[in-house]
């Protein structure tokens, strides 16, 4: 098989295509590191880390080491409640890797739970109820996929009092067709 060579203009224009690529690459990098190469937003969870490399490794992503670095066993299992932490108690073991089930950068009301990418009472309710996690509101008992009960906790019953009987079990889905997300 023969190649045919390329024409002689090729040569310079890719020359100044990789160029201008290289200087547009280099300006947005100086220019803001973190706004250029993040893919979204982070989440309310993380809004306050410092930079890209408190959770990534060079070239390598995310990492499950500097997860459990803020995330140490002990603070984890004060914050989360008992069935949630008995739920990653054997995954932490394991070590399986944080990613598996969590992602970040789809903005700062996000889920980063992949069973919850999709919130069923929309996004506002974390700020009608002052929270930032379905747990605040919910059991999930020993298996995060399955259907959550209601806890019976003041911010619950807050809600319902707020509503006036129009926020009732069952019914808070119905929200979103009142209330919008924004």
């Amino acid at each position: 098989m023969r190649y045919h060579p390329l024409p002689t203009t090729a040569v310079p224009v890719v020359a100044l295509a990789t160029l201008v690529l290289v200087m547009w690459i280099g300006w947005g990098t100086a220019r803001s590191p973190a706004a250029f190469w993040a893919p979204g937003d982070l989440s309310r969870y993380h809004v306050d880390q410092g930079g890209c490399l408190q959770c990534h490794e060079p070239f390598q992503g995310p990492s499950s080491a500097r997860c459990t670095g803020c995330h140490t066993e002990g603070s984890f299992e004060t914050r989360a409640t008992s069935a949630v932490a008995a739920w990653h108690r054997p995954l932490a073991v394991q070590h399986k890797a944080c990613t598996g089930c969590h992602t970040e950068h789809r903005g700062m009301l996000a889920q980063i739970t992949e069973q919850t990418r999709s919130n069923p009472h929309g996004t506002f309710v974390f700020r009608a109820t002052g929270t930032n996690s379905c747990t605040a509101c919910h059991e999930f008992g020993t298996r995060v996929a399955i259907t959550p009960t209601l806890r019976q906790e003041p911010i619950v019953r807050r809600l319902y009092e707020k509503g006036r009987g129009s926020h009732q079990a069952g019914r808070i889905a119905e929200c979103v067709l009142c209330h919008s997300e924004g």
